[in-house]
């Protein structure tokens, strides 16, 4: 007797090229930011400490990249993984020019957009 087992079907969510090495983790976290309670959470906590602790860059798809990471894959629900990746990009920039301000380097702009 033989006996058929059927494995679920998975999209394969990457348009483009993505990252592999040590990078591959990192994103294959990030793809189940918009299904995943404890991922978005991760998101959201990178953002806030990103510029407060030494995160290990080279393993990770960073900040500048979320935007368009976003945009780049299939998502089960695409609202839900564009609003995470679009508010974690914006705690992160928020929190930049508070730190240029600490540094000293402060500029006009940063100023005028608080």
């Amino acid at each position: 007797m033989t006996a058929a087992v059927h494995a679920p079907l998975r999209l394969v969510p990457c348009r483009d090229a993505c990252p592999g090495g040590a990078r591959r983790a990192h994103h294959d976290r990030l793809l189940t930011v918009d299904t995943d309670t404890d991922a978005l959470l991760e998101l959201i906590e990178l953002a806030v400490t990103w510029h407060e602790l030494e995160h290990p860059r080279e393993r990770l798809v960073g900040p500048q990249e979320w935007a368009t990471f976003a945009e780049r894959h299939h998502w089960a629900d695409p609202d839900r993984a564009e609003r995470a990746f679009v508010l974690a990009a914006d705690i992160v920039d928020r929190h930049a020019p508070a730190l240029r301000a600490r540094a000293g380097r402060t500029t006009m702009l940063d100023l005028i957009t608080g």
